[in-house]
């Protein structure tokens, strides 16, 4: 049985726990682990075990390069992960920088709850297929 589907994943440098985005997961049951890098995350997950989403805080990455980077090292890890980010940068530069990740859609620099909330609906549509 998959034990980290219900899970998620944050990975933030500043310790942020942008918990206006992820109050509706713990609410419908996710359970949030914390860390501050992508190495941490990945000394903790489980390639056979993935979690169902890893959110990365990359507002403090202009230009998307350490987030690609980020990415790319968590996907080598757990290809079935779904990816998502917090970023500064616009949603046409985020397509362009991340081309080729799948990542899900980026959310604000500044989230609120209902980005979170839609965040965790598009989660469940793409867990559901």
């Amino acid at each position: 049985m998959n034990t980290q589907l219900q899970t998620v994943w944050l990975i933030s440098r500043s310790g942020d726990s942008l918990s206006d985005v992820l109050d509706p997961f713990r609410e419908a049951g996710f359970a949030i682990h914390s860390v501050r890098s992508p190495e941490e995350a990945l000394s903790q997950i489980e390639p056979a075990d993935p979690p169902a989403l890893v959110l990365l805080d990359a507002r403090d990455d202009a230009k998307g390069d350490a987030l690609r980077a980020a990415a790319m090292s968590m996907l080598s890890r757990c290809a079935f992960t779904f990816l998502a980010a917090v970023t500064p940068i616009r949603p046409e530069e985020f397509h362009d920088a991340m081309e080729g990740l799948g990542m899900l859609p980026p959310l604000p620099e500044k989230p609120v709850r209902k980005d979170g909330e839609a965040l965790l609906a598009t989660l469940r549509t793409l867990l559901s297929h």
